[in-house]
């Protein structure tokens, strides 16, 4: 838990993660930024996107995750594993 962490700070992080970085911020963190009523998710999901991630909830955390953009600005997630094939 970050008691000083504030959007502009937030905003910071995600703004100089690479692509494929994570950051993660406690759920106090997320409630207390973001809150806990039923719009905080859509908040959270909608903020993320305006950096260039994606936000996934974890066990008392809440993880953004950089995207990678191609040259059209069209987002994509950068894979951890290349995919099974069958």
């Amino acid at each position: 838990m970050n008691e000083n962490l504030t959007l502009v700070e937030l905003r910071s992080r995600l703004d100089r993660l690479g692509a494929g970085g994570v950051l993660s911020i406690s759920d106090h963190d997320y409630e207390r930024l973001f809150g806990i009523n039923e719009v905080a998710a859509a908040k959270v999901a909608q903020f993320a996107r305006k950096h260039r991630c994606v936000a996934v909830p974890g066990e008392a955390s809440v993880y953004f995750r950089k995207s990678k953009f191609d040259a059209y600005s069209s987002a994509e997630l950068v894979q951890d594993a290349p995919p099974i094939s069958s």
